[in-house]
């Protein structure tokens, strides 16, 4: 079972990813959570998560900063954009960041689920390249 970390400034928003998703079916357990960049990045490094599920828009610093900072940080960890906003400048600034996913707002609980787990099996199979 792989960890995650959710990170969204709106925390109503933040904990219903949490109890909504049925992360134990994705093959995922939450570790953490924050508002900001700043205690995520913190988190990051202190709890070593495999998955960051990050908000794109967010006050201090953005998600896209974050995504850079933290792939500095530890290289291997997976990131995942939640974004409410469909421009293709921001899809591109992830894919450089080597980001795992570019997921849409809104998104259901089902489908973020869904989502997870093929989040899942790409790692399975990133995992497994780097182990052999």
């Amino acid at each position: 079972m792989y960890t995650a970390l959710v990170v969204d400034d709106e925390q109503e928003l933040r904990q219903a990813i949490i109890e909504s998703v049925d992360w134990e079916k994705a093959g995922f357990r939450v570790v953490g959570d924050a508002g900001n960049g700043i205690d995520a990045l913190e988190l990051a490094e202190k709890l070593e998560p495999d998955l960051i599920l990050i908000d794109i828009k967010m006050p201090m610093m953005t998600g896209l900063e974050l995504a850079r900072r933290v792939r500095q940080l530890r290289p291997m960890v997976q990131i995942v954009i939640l974004s409410g906003y469909d421009s293709f400048e921001y899809a591109r600034t992830a894919i450089e960041y080597n980001i795992i996913s570019y997921l849409l707002k809104p998104i259901s609980p089902a489908e973020l689920t869904d989502e997870l787990k093929e989040i899942h099996r790409k790692m399975d199979e990133k995992l497994g390249s780097v182990l052999t």
